[in-house]
């Protein structure tokens, strides 16, 4: 089984404690091959948004010289851990800078069937916000129901050790738990919105951007989501792919098409 594990803070400190944390719980539990990869190692430029991602391909990135051995293991791996720490209360920036050169996969999903956990930790308060972003971060990639750990300061302080032990092994187990199951886990209906409005875009006749066209035609997604994701969340997705679809053709005639 392999992990991929995201380490997105500047220093090893308790974001990157805390992680390894869970690593050694998870190793207790199955023989895992760990892959890690920091920010602070990989000494990325910041993502000017050019849109090449979108339009060419990611590997037309840039400073893709940077960032594709990330991409290759996202490509591998089973499960994936993204941690965060908190600045402002919000995702600090070295990790937001990595996440933004991979925004092609809120485009293009294509880590569906992999299992995700987030670690966000934060001084006193914010961690929660961080860790919700970095869930859905995960979600629109495909990878859905991350397990969430998240720990400040104060928690620290004013919580027993032994208590604090027990809710990481909770965590612990319900990942591995993820990990063993061959099921899918059901988009939330967030993913499914997401997920059809850019497969709407892409397949317009107005669509901006050609890797992101030839990718959901050659993926052949013709359904409201690509795994099991329930009746409702199937009839909300086409809902909103044809609302989508319409809206799109109609702002395209208005607004983009010459005479």
């Amino acid at each position: 089984m392999k992990i991929l594990v995201i380490h997105g803070s500047m220093r090893k400190g308790k974001t990157y404690a805390l992680a390894k944390e869970m690593m050694n719980r998870l190793s207790a539990k199955v023989d895992i091959e760990y892959a890690e990869i920091s920010v602070a190692d990989l000494k990325l430029p910041f993502c000017i948004s050019c849109h090449v991602c979108f339009s060419k391909g990611e590997e037309y990135c840039p400073n893709y010289v940077y960032i594709k051995d990330v991409q290759s293991a996202l490509k591998v791996c089973d499960g994936i851990i993204l941690s965060g720490t908190t600045y402002m209360w919000a995702l600090n920036a070295a990790m937001k800078n990595l996440l933004d050169h991979l925004a092609y996969g809120f485009h293009r999903p294509s880590l569906f069937g992999k299992k995700g956990m987030v670690v966000a930790t934060s001084k006193g308060n914010g961690e929660k916000a961080v860790a919700k972003y970095l869930k859905t971060v995960l979600g629109q990639w495909g990878i859905n129901g991350a397990v969430v750990v998240t720990q400040n300061s104060k928690e620290e302080q004013l919580l027993p050790s032994n208590k604090i032990s027990s809710k990481l092994d909770r965590y612990a187990e319900k990942f591995y738990r993820q990990l063993e199951s061959k099921n899918f886990i059901k988009p939330s209906l967030r993913s499914i919105a997401v997920h059809n409005a850019f497969r709407s875009m892409a397949l317009s006749e107005f669509a901006e951007f050609e890797a992101d066209t030839q990718y959901w035609k050659q993926e052949g997604f013709n359904k409201a989501y690509p795994v099991k994701a329930g009746v409702f969340r199937y009839v909300m997705g086409a809902m909103i792919f044809c609302i989508a679809s319409f809206s799109t053709k109609i702002i395209g005639k208005l607004f983009l098409k010459q005479p």
